[in-house]
């Protein structure tokens, strides 16, 4: 990329990973990775379970993979050892006394992973794994599994327990790693609970939890999959799942329900292809007991809209990874209006996988436009309802408009007191309008009609590729950031 450009990815966590470098060509590079937090399988399954909070998976993996590249120096040693011991996971398949013994010899600082980190750095990391270990002996009902667990989920976590504040934690990480002040990481809500998605399909069918979206667990009875982490709405009993006086982890002092207590992490492997049973119409976000919600996303992400030159989509799981980073409020109009943003550019995907089946590349390009029109669609409803509670300010008390009729609404309608809202009051904007430019492998197995892409004003730009060890077409490094510096450079 061009010397002193500033770029704004928005992506998941290990497909960007791979192309990361592509983005860091120049030390004065300005960039920002937003993520998501609403990750639930693997080891943070466990943390949420356990601690509640956000998922901080991806935002982990993103930052050890920046302790690499993110600087303006060589790795040292002592950075190298810092990257493996919070890249590093506990045994998966070991006795659960031999897997607690390991953990406590890390925290101990007795483990060989802390052999060359100074002692300064190695007190100030130990001291939040020591914290987080605290926070887990507080809830030891809940019987955390340290298996498969990772260091540095365990050390954020700690940290932003600690400090009441995700950003906070995250901050922290960096500069203890040495990750430079001009690469930022930026979680898509900044919130210390838990998020969550849920997903629609065209035949009527509702998935809830990204884990369930993208990678379903292994069913653990016949008929029956692992409940999703921070939604007790997918707890098969009513009674169990409206038992609790409050809408977080800390009143669960009472004995879980048989189908949580003891709960394991949702394991999963990202080479099992179980196909969707229809294709996905609409990613949302639910709380605990499945309602549509409509959160804000951190001003940060609006801030860096108005101020970045270039826009990048990465790859990755498009519905469950880069879509719930576009539906939040003021992001849809945020993109569309910006004036500082000269290139919006996304990157295709080199295969489909699960929640993208039998996709074309106007499909991807569909589905972000559709994504951040529907964000653009709740701030249009907001304003509508705002205007129509201002006219009738003498009416609406706060008591008429919390309450319900008999049975309740339907999830993501306002009360009954308002009126619908009239769908000529919004116009969807033209995908032209959120992306300029498509770049795709020459190889890729996505099929790209490129006169039907061009013909909406979004240029097609095909690059060479290379072959991944199980032999899917992925991204050159090298190829891919003179794609974008010459871009950049238009």
């Amino acid at each position: 990329m061009d010397r002193g450009s500033s770029v704004v990815i928005i992506s998941g966590g290990t497909a960007c990973n791979h192309i990361a470098r592509a983005f860091h060509d120049a030390v004065t590079n300005d960039v920002c990775y937003i993520l998501g937090v609403s990750d639930n399988g693997g080891s943070s399954s466990e943390l949420l379970r356990v601690l509640g909070g956000p998922s901080i998976g991806d935002l982990r993996s993103r930052l050890t993979r920046l302790i690499d590249i993110a600087h303006s120096e060589r790795s040292s040693p002592e950075r190298i050892a810092m990257r493996d011991l919070l890249s590093y996971r506990l045994p998966a398949d070991a006795s659960e006394q031999q897997v607690k013994d390991e953990w406590v010899s890390i925290v101990e600082g007795r483990h060989e992973l802390w052999k060359s980190i100074s002692i300064e750095k190695r007190e100030a990391i130990r001291g939040f794994l020591t914290s987080f270990h605290f926070e887990v002996l507080k809830r030891a009902h809940k019987r955390f599994n340290f298996r498969n667990g990772s260091i540095g989920n365990f050390f954020l976590t700690g940290a932003r327990l600690f400090f009441g504040s995700l950003e906070a934690a995250l901050f922290l990480f960096a500069a203890i790693t040495g990750i430079s002040e001009r690469t930022t990481v930026v979680p898509v809500i900044n919130t210390n609970h838990t998020a969550t998605i849920a997903a629609t399909l065209t035949n009527g069918e509702t998935l809830a939890g990204q884990n369930e979206i993208s990678h379903p667990p292994a069913k653990t009875t016949p008929g029956k999959r692992p409940p999703t982490p921070g939604c007790r709405w997918t707890r098969p009993n009513p009674i169990d799942a409206f038992s609790h006086l409050a809408l977080d982890n800390e009143d669960d002092q009472a004995p879980l329900s048989p189908e949580v207590n003891g709960s394991a992490n949702l394991f999963f492997s990202k080479s099992v292809h179980e196909k969707l049973s229809a294709r996905i119409e609409r990613v949302y976000y639910i709380n605990q007991y499945g309602q549509e919600i409509y959160p804000f996303p951190n001003p940060k992400v609006i801030s860096h809209m108005s101020t970045k030159e270039t826009l990048i989509y990465s790859i990755g799981s498009l519905y469950t990874s880069i879509v719930p980073c576009l539906i939040l409020r003021d992001v849809g109009n945020s993109i569309a209006h910006s004036r500082t943003l000269k290139n919006k550019i996304l990157l295709l995907n080199g295969s489909n996988d699960r929640e993208t089946e039998g996709y074309t590349a106007m499909d991807f390009i569909e589905t972000i436009a559709a994504a951040l029109n529907q964000s653009r669609n709740i701030d249009a409803r907001r304003a509508f309802y705002q205007t129509y509670a201002d006219g009738h300010s003498d009416t609406l008390t706060t008591t008429s408009l919390l309450s319900e009729p008999p049975g309740g609404s339907l999830p993501g309608t306002p009360p009954n007191h308002y009126p619908p809202f009239p769908d000529h009051q919004f116009t969807p904007d033209p995908p032209s309008t959120f992306i300029t430019h498509v770049i795709y492998l020459k190889n890729s197995q996505v099929h790209v009609d490129v006169k039907a892409i061009e013909s909406n004003g979004i240029r097609c730009i095909p690059i060479r590729g290379v072959l991944s060890d199980d032999g899917r077409p992925v991204y050159d490094d090298m190829v891919l950031s003179e794609t974008i510096r010459d871009v950049v450079q238009e």
